[in-house]
This record gives structure tokens, C-alpha cells and sequence, in this order.
């Protein structure tokens, strides 16, 4: 989907949104409902389930605890994020204009719409959605409970639409809150953020440790990277295809990325510049069978004595699936490293092309196990 498509979809949905919300406020549904107009938002304030929260925070040695651990949680990443923006501001200060205009990401990076910002594809606005409904929830819940287990009123609880939830608030007796100890205050501030962090963190077992140790590389040589205008190029295969097989022979029965990449690389050795073979690959979930395919000369791509007059696809690496998966089934096996690279993956994504977890590139992966049941595009 291009940003223009994005940008209509976009458009589309904020209109009938609106036209929605005007109908409601004229017939003064709204009205009855008890939601009232924040700008172009609405806002939905209620005292239902305030006893709940108090239930909740009955435990007040716990909450207290807990509350301070997010005081602890909040200072040091605050120190992690002012290293990381000043790191990120040196690199930005040493780059040329044309390199920033270049390596940079555009404006439509920073709009946070699904749709528009490419890492938040449209395809999976239901997640996104989810995803924002449980972070808020479980950040505002946070802040209610710890003001009530701190003998705190909390007069009202709420949440705000545009078009989805975009916000949720508890409202404290700001009087009280005022009056009350710092630390006591520092603890309704800095449990949201902790408990966030703590929903990610289970997130993050129930993925890497449940979901992904189902997930098994399947069967072909997945293409990372291809030069443009090669023969490959010109046949139609691109990033994310999966090589089948080659001049007759199956890639699929060999069981690991090594033994497939060996055979696919014996193959080739054997053939010279102008030589036509046949290969078969799988994109987008569509198999395309014994396509030909004319070799040119490897030393036009790779300069190198040993490549002249080897036959060449265009092909220049492939995925390695078996150290990806790895990574992702065990992200805490080098937390400084592999941590970092298992949140940054939708970021890596965007610069570099290849998500582990999104399509195409999930297409020869396959499902072990228990969750077999799921299917792949269930899981992943």
C-alpha cells in the first residue's frame, strides 16, 4: 500500500467519523449517553468501576512496593533515553544535508496512523487497536489504584475517542494530591509506565517462548537482498520469495539453511555466463513453477578473478531463517543485543526491508506442534 492509498483510507474514515459524530450530537445522543465533545474527540466520564479499583488496591503494602519499584523503573530510563537521544544526536549532527535526506526516515515515520506510518500497516489495524486499548487501560488502572491505596480520592474515571480509544484517564481529588507526601505522588505517577513495561515483558514471554518456539524454518532459500535489473529482477522474483528449487533440484529436502545454500551454490558453479536454467519460488504465497532463467556474467556483480565467466542470477544473499528464529524463540540469551534487536525489529524493518515477522517474509515458515492448528497467519 503507497502513502497515497494510506492517506485516502485515512481521510475516508475521519470523514464518516465525522459525519457520524455530528448526527449523534444533533439528535443529542451524546448528550443522553454522557459524552460530551473534547475538540474532535469524545470524552466518556463515569464513577462506574471505581469500586472495582478499589477491590484492587486493598493490597496496599504490595501496591506501595510496586510503586516504588516504578519510581526505581522510570529514573533508570530516564538515563537510558537521554544516552540514547544524545548518541542519536551526534549521528544525525554528522551527517551531509543529502545523507539526511537519504538515510533519515520521512515525515510520514513520526504520524502514528495506521496506514501511514509504515510500521503500523493498515493490515493489522486490529492489533494496532488492540494493542493501544490494553496499553491504556492497564496504564490508567495503574494510576487509580495506586491513588486509592494511598488513601487518594479518585473522583472520576474516563476515556477518549477518535475514531478508536486514544486515551483513558483517572482523575484524582487534585487538592488532595497536592497535599499529599512526594514520594507518595511519585508512586501514582511512575506505576503506569512500570506496569506497561510489565505487560510488554509477559507479552514478550507468551511470543518468544509459547508462540514462536512453534514456528520452524520451512522449506527453500528465502531472498534478503537482489541486484536491481538482474536476471532474477527480471523474472519477477524479489524480496521475501522463496527458492524451491533450481535446474531440477528440490532445495526442500535438505533440512537446514547450510546444506540448501550448498547445493544452490554447487549448481551455479557449474554453470557460465549466458547458460539458461530453471527455477521455481513461492511469493506471496503463490507457486511459480520452472521459470527459465539466462545467466549472466558473475564478475559484472561480484569483482572478483575466481567469478569471470560464472553463471549469475542477480541473487546477492538470502535470509539465514535458522539464526533468526533463534533469536526471536530467545531474546534474553544476550539481552544487551539480542533484547535491542527484538524490540527495534519494526524500525530494522523499515529501514533495511526484512521484518522476521511480517509477510513475505513469513511465508516459509511453518508450524510445529500443538499450535499447528493455529495456522502460520494466526500465530505470526
Amino acid at each position: 500500500m503507497t502513502m497515497i492509498d494510506g492517506l485516502l483510507i485515512f481521510f475516508t474514515i475521519i470523514f464518516l467519523y465525522f459525519l457520524l459524530v455530528y448526527i449523534l450530537h444533533k439528535k443529542e445522543i451524546l448528550k443522553k449517553k454522557n459524552i460530551s465533545l473534547y475538540g474532535p474527540a469524545l470524552l466518556l466520564r463515569t464513577t462506574k468501576g471505581i469500586g472495582f479499583l478499589k477491590k484492587l488496591s486493598s493490597k496496599k503494602r504490595f501496591w506501595k512496593a510496586y510503586g516504588s519499584s516504578g519510581i526505581v523503573f522510570c529514573f533508570i530510563c530516564m538515563i537510558i533515553f537521554v544516552i540514547f537521544f544524545l548518541w542519536q544526536f551526534s549521528f544525525v549532527i554528522g551527517l551531509t544535508p543529502e545523507e539526511r535526506a537519504t538515510m533519515l526516515p520521512g515525515a510520514e515515520f513520526y504520524v502514528i496512523l495506521p496506514g501511514i506510518n509504515p510500521i503500523l500497516p493498515i493490515e493489522y489495524l486490529f492489533y494496532i487497536i488492540l494493542a493501544l486499548v490494553v496499553a491504556i487501560i492497564v496504564h490508567e488502572f495503574s494510576h487509580g489504584i495506586l491513588t486509592l491505596a494511598g488513601d487518594l480520592k479518585v473522583k472520576s474515571m474516563g476515556i477518549l475517542y477518535l475514531i478508536f480509544p486514544i486515551g483513558a484517564f483517572v482523575e484524582p481529588d487534585e487538592e488532595q494530591m497536592k497535599k499529599t507526601k512526594i514520594a507518595k505522588r511519585m508512586r501514582v505517577y511512575a506505576v503506569g509506565p512500570l506496569s506497561n513495561f510489565v505487560v510488554f515483558f509477559i507479552c514478550l514471554l507468551l511470543f518468544s517462548f509459547v508462540f514462536i518456539s512453534a514456528v520452524q524454518p520451512g522449506g527453500g532459500l528465502t531472498v534478503y537482498e537482489l541486484f536491481e535489473d538482474s536476471p532474477a529482477d527480471e523474472i519477477g522474483i524479489v524480496k521475501g520469495a522463496v527458492i524451491t528449487e533450481i535446474n531440477g533440484t528440490d532445495l526442500t529436502q535438505f533440512e537446514n539453511l547450510d546444506d540448501r545454500f550448498e547445493r544452490y551454490r554447487i549448481i551455479l558453479n557449474e554453470t557460465k555466463a549466458n547458460d539458461t536454467i530453471t527455477i521455481s519460488y513461492i511469493f506471496n504465497n503463490v507457486m511459480h513453477d520452472d521459470v527459465e532463467i539466462n545467466l549472466v556474467d558473475k564478475y559484472e556483480y561480484i569483482i572478483a578473478n575466481s567469478s569471470k565467466g560464472k553463471g549469475y542470477t542477480g541473487i546477492y544473499t538470502f535470509v539465514d531463517e535458522d539464526r533468526n528464529l533463534e533469536r526471536l524463540k530467545n531474546p534474553f540469551a544476550d539481552p544487551l543485543l539480542r533484547l535491542l534487536n527484538f524490540i527495534s525489529i519494526p524500525i530494522l524493518g523499515y529501514f533495511q526491508g526484512y521484518n522476521p515477522i511480517a509477510s513475505p517474509f513469513t511465508d516459509s515458515y511453518t508450524i510445529a506442534g500443538p499450535l499447528g492448528f493455529i495456522g502460520l497467519h494466526g500465530l505470526i
